[in-house]
């Protein structure tokens, strides 16, 4: 359990000091430490996201009996006193003389010896008082106030209440089956030897929400290809595609390639999946799922999404456009993106989601289709720039009512777009919408 608080401090510094993603940043140092026990690896994990969720608050609550402001600490010290502080206010079943003697002992190993002494104080202050610091909806949920007051803006107080809620909330991890490659039954009956517990989603998205696995890549299904970690709100993306048989598709933004291989496994061998990515690094973590799963209908390559391909110009039936976006639909599970996010970069992603679509549009044939969506609840870069392609192009709304299922519709749905936000949708907030061109 010491390696582990160890081990979370590290990744904390990793991402909140050097901009780090903590999904990434959690699963690279995971898997140099394949020695650890499930329960330390969970800990780790539990301590990481913790913390990051919870910054705002812990910062307030160490500036209140801290000298020095959080921000003037060393970057070891101030991951050291979040992770133990989180510890202390939010973890019951660990005694705080742990925390405290532990924090102790990593500020020493580290060779902060100076600093033992105020570790310990700080830390022997919160634990004689565990009270959460007062404030408002941004402190309580950790979420910057201009981010909580544009989204009160956006969808009232009462529905940013509820995000909020939900960003806080751990969702288990989903996967869909490879229907092409496997059958449920297999996937099913090769989960339970493995004693992993999976819980079925809507039958239209044919996934699972499991439990009981360590690390997802070592379970005999998902090497073999037959199953593959997906989000259901991707899932929808690529439900609300529905590509006919035989189609020619584009998949433009589609590192690491799992809307790609949905779609190919829709297609069940027949036409072909393209699925481009903007670096040589982005490309090969789609070949590497492509090349695991075994989809010989879906080709890699390496394309700027802004620069157009004359090649491709109204060749295709259908283009999936999953575009880059501030992210803000999936806090839950990369918190630190509330953090980053400013409201200069969301109107800079909405220019270049545009930029992107003025480009691929051109690459669907007459009577195709174009799939717009982004893993984002900000209108500015969403609805906006749906009517924006709307009124610049020959493109025309696709209803969305007959193919999502009724629990994940709008009442925008026949008008060719839903927006699904956490907390009063089963999934993550994800932007999907249709067009056809004319």
């Amino acid at each position: 359990m010491d390696n582990a608080r160890e081990l979370a401090c590290e990744i904390l510094m990793e991402v909140l000091d050097q901009g780090g993603h903590s999904h990434q940043v959690l699963r690279k140092t995971l898997n140099r430490h394949p020695e650890m026990e499930r329960r330390d690896r969970r800990f780790v994990t539990h301590l990481v996201q913790g913390t990051i969720e919870y910054q705002m608050l812990l910062d307030e609550k160490l500036n209140q009996v801290s000298k020095t402001p959080v921000t003037k600490m060393k970057p070891l010290i101030r991951e050291l006193l979040r992770l133990s502080t989180y510890q202390l206010l939010f973890l019951d079943n660990i005694p705080a003389s742990a925390v405290c003697n532990e924090a102790v002992k990593i500020a020493e190993q580290r060779k902060f010896q100076g600093l033992k002494s105020y570790v310990n104080g700080v830390l022997r202050n919160i634990s004689r008082d565990l009270s959460l610091p007062e404030g408002g909806l941004p402190l309580r949920y950790s979420t910057p106030e201009w981010l909580v007051r544009r989204w009160q803006n956006q969808w009232g107080e009462i529905v940013t209440e509820r995000i909020l809620q939900a960003n806080m909330e751990r969702k288990p991890l989903t996967i869909r089956v490879h229907t092409s490659k496997a059958s449920t039954e297999q996937v099913l009956e090769s989960l339970r030897r493995e004693d992993v517990a999976a819980r079925p989603l809507l039958r239209a998205l044919g996934g699972y929400a499991i439990r009981g696995f360590d690390q997802i890549q070592t379970q005999e299904s998902f090497r073999k290809g037959w199953i593959q970690v997906q989000d259901i709100s991707s899932m929808l993306a690529v439900l609300a595609a529905a590509p006919a048989s035989g189609s020619r598709v584009l998949d433009v933004c589609a590192a690491p390639g799992g809307k790609s291989m949905h779609l190919a496994d829709l297609l069940a061998g027949s036409g072909s999946v393209t699925a481009c990515d903007l670096t040589e690094e982005k490309a090969d973590l789609i070949r590497e799922n492509r090349d695991r799963c075994g989809f010989e209908n879906l080709q890699v390559e390496v394309q700027d999404a802004r620069s157009f391909r004359p090649e491709w110009e109204a060749s295709m039936d259908l283009v999936l456009a999953d575009l880059p976006c501030s992210g803000l639909g999936t806090i839950s599970h990369k918190p630190e993106i509330k953090y980053r996010i400013t409201e200069e970069a969301i109107h800079s992603l909405a220019a270049l989601q545009r930029e992107i679509l003025s480009v691929v549009w051109r690459y669907v044939k007459p009577g195709g289709k174009l799939l717009f969506s982004t893993c984002t609840i900000d209108p500015e870069e969403n609805q906006r720039n749906y009517q924006w392609l709307l009124a610049n192009f020959p493109l025309e709304p696709v209803s969305l009512a007959e193919v999502l299922p009724v629990e994940y519709q709008t009442d925008t749905a026949r008008q060719g777009w839903v927006q699904l936000l956490q907390g009063q949708h089963p999934c993550d907030g994800f932007f999907i919408s249709a067009v056809r061109r004319r």
